[in-house]
């Protein structure tokens, strides 16, 4: 009697996105740590889009770990907004007179700028220490894609800190009925009167349709679908997208990491009995060795065949026996 004997040595894991929970705060605004006087005011400075080179005093470390995240604005009365969040870190120095952030939709190539000014004379007494800036009143839409700046005024060269930023599209829930074989998906932080698509599909280079997606209508209240599977293989993933020209895409793949999933890769082994052939193909993206092995009657035991041993990561096409 003939089986194949299968080892992984590798599976290759999905990233998943990280869908928390957006922070609410009643109003936006500015703040500066270390007791220093800020305030903002929109800029519209064209002149500082050029740089000049840096004071050979100044640092070009004075700018640093700029951290941008999204907070969801809810004022009394009023519809909740998405505003960026952002964090940085600005040294002190008798040549810098402020900040200007800005932020460009990369969607839209819409742009908008801000200038942080402080005190002159504390900023002075304080010259060398770190002051940490705060800024959350640049408005953004669901899953935008940004890129956002931070530069000294007077703008000096090299002196700029500059990231990509998806703003979140929303957060997945699910539920599984493993007897009706159906997953249950429930979106929050979910904004506006845009429609969602939602679906199952296997994760490859790209992920693959499983099924037809569904819809979540924006203006319902109930933001559930349910979606039918076939088997819950570790590629098995959720993605959802708004339904606006290339929307981003968010992916959540709960059952890659589990041993009970991946034994149902080696379902799609087949013997054909007119060729005496094997054949496997993997569902989902998988390295492994692969041999031939005759099991032994006298003690249950598969003894490996000489040169049948092969390493794919993809159909291990009419092993001959």
């Amino acid at each position: 009697m003939i089986s194949i004997h299968v080892q992984i040595l590798l599976i290759i894991l999905f990233w998943n996105s990280d869908c928390q929970i957006i922070p609410r705060i009643e109003e936006c605004g500015l703040s500066c740590s270390q007791g220093i006087h800020c305030k903002s005011k929109p800029s519209s400075d064209i002149f500082n889009s050029f740089c000049h080179n840096a004071p050979a005093s100044l640092s070009s470390t004075v700018l640093k770990s700029m951290k941008i995240s999204t907070v969801m604005k809810c004022a009394q009365g009023s519809p909740c907004s998405l505003h960026l969040n952002i964090k940085g870190t600005l040294s002190l120095d008798e040549n810098i007179r402020g900040l200007e952030i800005c932020s460009l939709s990369l969607d839209t190539q819409q742009s908008q700028c801000t200038n942080v000014r402080f005190a002159r004379k504390k900023s002075k007494m304080l010259n060398g220490k770190k002051v940490q800036i705060q800024f959350n009143c640049i408005e953004v839409n669901v899953a935008q894609h940004i890129y956002v700046t931070m530069k000294t005024v007077p703008n000096y060269c090299k002196v700029k800190l500059s990231q990509e930023y998806y703003v979140e599209a929303g957060k997945f829930d699910y539920n599984i009925d493993r007897a009706r074989k159906i997953i249950s998906v429930n979106v929050s932080n979910f904004l506006g009167d845009q429609n969602y698509y939602v679906r199952l599909c296997h994760k490859w280079f790209t992920c693959e349709d499983v099924g037809a997606f569904a819809v979540i209508k924006g203006k319902e209240s109930l933001k559930s679908v349910s979606l039918k599977y076939s088997q819950l293989l570790p590629c098995l993933c959720i993605e959802g997208w708004l339904t606006i020209p290339d929307a981003r895409r968010i992916q959540l793949c709960p059952f890659e990491n589990g041993k009970y999933y991946t034994k149902v890769l080696w379902d799609n082994i087949v013997y054909n009995p007119a060729t005496q052939t094997l054949a496997w193909e993997p569902a989902c993206p998988v390295l492994v060795m692969v041999n031939l092995c005759r099991l032994m009657k006298s003690n249950d035991h598969c003894e490996d065949i000489q040169n049948s041993s092969k390493n794919s990561s993809e159909k291990v096409r009419a092993m001959q026996i």
